[in-house]
């Protein structure tokens, strides 16, 4: 059997992180028989300094793009280039850039074998239904609906206790120290890196190598 260790450095609110995680996916499937992958997350934050309630999004990104027609044209573009990974943006519901922090720490507490599962749920949750990663009872709820935990309130003391921050914040200190300077960023084996959006044949070819 040959293993795949797969490194993925990624944001929760990162439009084009949700778009590489369907291309790894595919890919995934897409493996030869006998083929052991493993992927290992990683936390990066594309807006560290937002305020913990989170920030207007659309201010954000218009100050970010340098204009409203950038910001309109960014949007479409997240449609468009989503549609090709059966991915739906609904980008009118996203109200906030929330501090993803918090995200990052479920993500880190959570058993490795869901963890996949989990952050499916949580770009699901923010692209197209608009909620608000950056509310503990909004992730705790994510996180019971996805199998992670049947003790909600649990969970949640947990998080504001702040479990998972010294995973979270090993992983963005690892992430300046190999010089990532945005996501997705996959590393191979420990040996091969990719930068950006990949396609799914891109990833195998990767893989083989």
């Amino acid at each position: 059997m040959k293993n795949v260790t797969i490194d993925v450095y990624m944001d929760t609110v990162c439009p084009w992180c949700r778009m590489g995680d369907a291309s790894l996916r595919t890919a995934l499937k897409e493996l030869p028989e006998g083929t052991n992958a493993t992927v290992r997350y990683h936390a990066y934050q594309l807006n560290p300094g937002i305020r913990k309630e989170g920030e207007d999004y659309r201010k954000v990104m218009i100050g970010r793009l340098g204009g409203e027609a950038q910001f309109e044209a960014r949007m479409k573009q997240y449609n468009q280039t989503g549609a090709h990974f059966g991915l739906n943006y609904n980008m009118d519901l996203v109200k906030y850039t929330p501090n993803s922090v918090l995200s990052h720490q479920l993500i880190a507490i959570t058993p490795e074998h869901l963890q996949s599962q989990l952050l499916e749920r949580l770009y699901t949750a923010y692209f197209e239904e608009g909620v608000n990663l950056g509310d503990v009872d909004e992730l705790v709820k994510i996180a019971q609906a996805s199998g992670v935990t049947s003790d909600p309130a649990a969970l949640k003391a947990r998080l504001l206790q702040g479990e998972g921050l010294e995973k979270v914040e090993e992983g963005q200190s690892d992430a300046q120290k190999l010089g990532i300077r945005g996501v997705p960023f996959y590393i191979i084996n420990d040996k091969q890196a990719l930068t950006g959006l990949q396609s799914p044949a891109d990833l195998i070819n990767a893989f083989q190598r």
